[in-house]
């Protein structure tokens, strides 16, 4: 499992940035990053928030931290990934039929998979 350092040296490399690329946008030192990165010393709530901003994502998700959120039922709500939500993006403009044969391709496409997972 990932530390939060990897997490954010991840963020970093996404963005094809040096340590000193960051240093100098957000004005947090190089070896103060460097020490974040190598999961030696944990960043200030402000620093937290400065490289949120920078590398554009949430502190939950460079902490990895997964909250139970619950729905107007009381139900627990369901996370996607970008993935998944760029997937249902295009789902939702298709027409009834065309969604049942994309449900239809997906149920063949899992039990082929399953089945030859069995086999190997």
């Amino acid at each position: 499992m990932k530390q939060f350092g990897d997490r954010l040296r991840d963020a970093r490399e996404r963005l094809d940035l040096k340590q000193t690329d960051v240093a100098n946008a957000t004005h947090i030192n190089n070896k103060i990053l460097s020490g974040y990165e190598r999961n030696i010393s944990q960043p200030s709530l402000e620093n937290l928030k400065t490289l949120c901003e920078f590398y554009n994502i949430s502190a939950d998700e460079i902490i990895d931290i997964h909250p139970k959120k619950r729905n107007s039922n009381g139900e627990e709500a369901v996370f996607l990934t970008p993935e998944q939500r760029r997937l249902l993006s295009y789902f939702d403009k298709l027409n009834q039929e065309n969604r049942d044969a994309i449900i239809g391709l997906s149920i063949v496409y899992s039990r082929d998979q399953t089945r030859k997972n069995t086999f190997q």
